[in-house]
């Protein structure tokens, strides 16, 4: 009887293991590819074991691998409106280290810097620029990289002035205006995106105003209110 019930209870612990390790996996998975970590579950760098076909650039090198990923980051972007807030969400794809592991993008680069500038106002022959930078981290959806948000109603509470700024909500993302008018503009161009890795400087993808007009049709455009509206989008 002790001995039988040593069985079930060894059985139960390695069902309740099997079932926790897969939910784990089933939250990295992506249409059947399950994403798994090199060395261990709570190791940062994750190793696809398979992904499909259209997002791994592992294969390219040189100008190809330079347009599939500056591609893959801005021909799907978009704006996500939420509460007060605009997220800025890029797409996502797999790469290779220096050592030729397949990687995750937002585990070979660790941050992100986006630059808007001010549509119809000038100041001195200078377009007012708004400087965004935050990590590059992976969203829920693997094919996509997590939003960074702007706090466009504290931002417009602020006076429009050349400045930096930080939210402590916002942890890790930085704003920087110059060439302001000291009015708020109310619409943004996305003008130029660079990804790159702040400790490795050879880790680095940047993408100027005239490639992302080659990639997208529609330009990227952040639409800000009044300070008794919330904020739109001119994405669809």
């Amino acid at each position: 009887m002790f001995c039988t019930s040593k069985r079930w209870l060894a059985g139960a612990t390695l069902f309740c293991v099997a079932v926790g390790v897969g939910g784990f996996a089933g939250r990295k998975s992506w249409n059947g590819a399950i994403f798994l970590t090199s060395t261990s579950f709570t190791s940062n760098l994750r190793n696809p074991a398979a992904v499909r076909r259209d997002l791994d650039f592992t294969r390219l090198s040189g100008t190809e691998l330079l347009t599939g990923t500056s591609s893959r980051l801005v021909s799907d972007a978009r704006v996500i409106l939420e509460k007060g807030e605009m997220g800025i969400e890029l797409g996502h794809f797999v790469t290779r280290d220096e050592q030729g592991n397949k990687l995750l993008a937002c585990d070979y680069f660790d941050r992100m810097r986006l630059t808007f500038e001010a549509e119809g106002m000038a100041s001195s022959g200078e377009r007012p620029a708004m400087i965004v930078e935050g990590p590059c981290r992976t969203a829920n959806d693997i094919t996509r990289i997590e939003p960074i948000w702007i706090p466009v109603t504290k931002i417009v509470s602020e006076k429009a002035a050349d400045m930096d700024l930080s939210f402590p909500e916002e942890e890790g993302v930085t704003f920087k205006f110059q060439d302001m008018t000291g009015e708020w503009p109310r619409r943004w161009h996305l003008t130029n995106v660079r990804v790159f890795n702040d400790t490795e400087s050879n880790r680095s993808v940047e993408l100027s105003n005239d490639t992302l007009r080659s990639i997208r049709s529609r330009p990227v455009v952040l639409a800000w209110p009044s300070k008794d509206r919330l904020p739109t989008s001119s994405e669809p």
